[in-house]
């Protein structure tokens, strides 16, 4: 049975093919073909099968088929035929003849890949595999009368439909001869089974009622489910009179008008159109009532017991500034989104009702009342080459800071040592900050706490002259005295 495999292959890869179909509506099929037989590769491998393929039957092709079909998955049919064998052949393979003349017949179940399940059962190529019982007649030499052998028959064949009645076909088969074996000599060369293929042309016929339901499959409109003659062979599952396929609504009973489809609160809008289908409505609020008459429907109203805007959810804004009054902490009085309906009189950013200052623009930072700035004060005094005490005239300078320091007594200041670039730089850092210290103990002295006094001894950093110049070193030899910001 391995000869049957190669056949099995092209079938199961014919099954992925599903395209442009001619349907058929016939149980009957008959079909004219050219009848071949291989009596010498038999028994070989697939390959060599067709390398040394020696068929035979071409001189005289003859053979015919019938066939009925069962349901979408099975097909019944016979085939007889005649072949004309070449003598010589079929003595080189060791099975002389008397007679050129090879009768065939059997009958077959086919399986249908086209069956609706595997493919469409309208697609143009249709292929299937088939098992069936039969014999064959031949005269061997030197018999007075020819000999029928009982044969098992295993096969796969195409059709290709080229229109709905009318198709080419192809069989191939291995024909397993069950009895009587051959028993004459030199039986090892001698062949009881042999491949049997057929070429040619099939006919349909027949109307059919797949559904059974009193409508022929050429007018049933549902050729496949069965249905009501008075709807052309369709169902009606829901018994409102209309087809299921005309049917918008095929499950729940409805009106013609509606295409079938039922309309339960009876505003002329459909259930399944209708966003409040029990509640008769407004079609222009899809079927949805509006109590207060404000154009939203009552489902989407924020306010459905008072009339108001659309752009509000259907909530009233009596001071017109656009905040639904439900949301507006200042509802009477016109005012802005960003403060809840309220105004800011003085725009500063800060609601009047927050505003300790709402008629002149503030901070937040100071309630919304203006902002108080704060005190800055600045002042340097000089110092000596490699002095850490200041000369003598800014001492005045020193006194002026005293004065400022008791006024504002909420003021701290930076007290900032720097020196010329004569001298290496871990001397000058030394020396910047002695001159700070200094700077700090006459303030402290003086009556300021040392805790509004910061000290920065920054070396010979940040120079305010050139330090190439005498002028230039002395301008930064100093101490600046500035407020903390």
């Amino acid at each position: 049975m391995k000869k049957f495999t190669f056949f099995a292959i092209i079938a199961l890869i014919a099954v992925s093919f599903n395209l442009r179909a001619q349907n058929t509506d016939n149980k009957w099929a008959v079909g004219i073909n050219w009848q071949f037989e291989d009596f010498n590769a038999v028994h070989l491998s697939v390959g060599e099968q067709f390398q040394y393929a020696k068929w035979q039957g071409y001189k005289f092709p003859s053979a015919l088929s019938v066939g009925r079909n069962l349901n979408p998955s099975f097909n019944l049919f016979a085939q007889f035929g005649v072949s004309q064998l070449e003598l010589d052949r079929m003595k080189e393979i060791g099975q002389p003849l008397s007679d050129d003349k090879f009768w065939t017949g059997d009958l077959n179940i086919a399986y249908k890949f086209a069956n609706g399940y595997m493919m469409k059962e309208t697609s143009w190529f249709d292929p299937y595999i088939f098992l069936g019982l039969g014999a064959s007649s031949i005269k061997d030499l030197g018999a007075t009368n020819g000999t029928t052998y009982m044969k098992q028959v295993t096969g796969v064949g195409f059709n290709f439909w080229l229109t709905e009645k009318v198709g080419l076909n192809f069989q191939g088969a291995y024909d397993y001869v069950i009895t009587p074996k051959l028993a004459v000599a030199n039986t090892e060369n001698k062949r009881d089974d042999y491949m049997h293929y057929t070429l040619g042309l099939k006919f349909r016929f027949g109307g059919k009622d797949t559904d059974k339901d009193g409508v022929k499959d050429k007018v049933d409109l549902c050729p496949e489910t069965p249905g009501k003659v008075e709807l052309a062979g369709c169902p009606d599952k829901d018994n409102d009179g209309i087809a299921d396929k005309d049917d918008a609504c095929p499950d729940v009973a409805g009106k013609p008008e509606f295409k079938g489809c039922p309309d339960t609160d009876g505003d002329g809008i459909i259930d399944s159109e209708d966003a409040c289908p029990t509640v008769a409505g407004l079609k222009e609020l899809k079927g949805c009532p509006d109590k207060d008459g404000d154009g939203v429907a009552d489902k989407d109203d924020k306010c459905p017991d008072v009339a108001g805007k659309k752009e509000l959810g259907g909530c009233p804004d009596k001071d017109g500034d656009g905040i639904a009054d439900k949301d507006d902490a200042c509802p009477d009085v016109k005012g802005l989104a960003q403060f809840k309906g309220c105004p800011d009189t003085d725009g500063d950013g800060i609601a009047d009702k927050d505003d300790k200052c709402p008629d002149v623009a503030g901070i937040a930072a100071n309630f919304g009342c203006p902002e108080v700035k704060k005190f800055e004060y600045y002042k340097v005094v000089y110092f000596a080459t490699n002095k850490t005490v200041a000369i003598t005239k800014y001492t005045k300078d020193l006194d002026e800071v005293v004065g400022i320091m008791k006024d504002h007594a909420d003021v701290s200041v930076n007290v900032e040592g720097y020196a010329d670039s004569q001298g290496n730089d871990a001397y000058n850092m030394k020396l910047s900050e002695k001159r700070a210290d200094y700077v700090i103990n006459y303030l402290v002295k003086n009556g300021v706490a040392k805790d509004r006094l910061v000290k920065k001894a920054l070396g010979e950093a940040n120079p305010v002259g050139d330090n190439k110049t005498a002028d230039g070193r002395a301008q930064n030899r100093r101490v600046e005295i500035k407020t903390v910001k």
